[in-house]
């Protein structure tokens, strides 16, 4: 298989085209520096994306809280993840990097606010 991979870990933005069937017998071409070759490697066999979205909230003039995950989960859980926040409403007061939902949908990543809310019109 054949895929290229864009480069996003340093700002040299490398074109990495990545030939394979298995991680092992990966031949790559077209990064700089060697941290990309592991980046390659993850978008082709273990892709993971930091997970951002909103959850509903209530005592506040605002509908919705901007969350994010503490650290990248993989990407086929992306709409489970989306599935999940369906179920959350917080209430004021949340500070920013309150943990919402420990190891959110399995992984070892935490939800977490991304934004301080404390009263009625915040």
């Amino acid at each position: 298989m054949k895929k290229t991979v864009t480069c996003t870990v340093c700002p040299n933005g490398c074109e990495i085209e990545v030939n394979y069937t298995t991680r092992e017998d990966a031949v790559l071409t077209g990064y700089i520096c060697k941290r990309g070759i592991s980046y390659a490697l993850d978008e082709c066999f273990e892709p993971t994306r930091t997970f951002t979205s909103s959850v509903k909230i209530t005592g506040t003039d605002r509908r919705m809280l901007p969350v994010r995950t503490t650290a990248p989960i993989p990407k086929a859980l992306l709409m489970k993840a989306a599935d999940e926040l369906k179920a959350i409403t917080l209430t004021v007061p949340v500070k920013c990097g309150d943990v919402i939902v420990e190891n959110f949908v399995g992984t070892d990543a935490k939800l977490i606010s991304a934004m301080t809310l404390e009263g009625e019109n915040a």
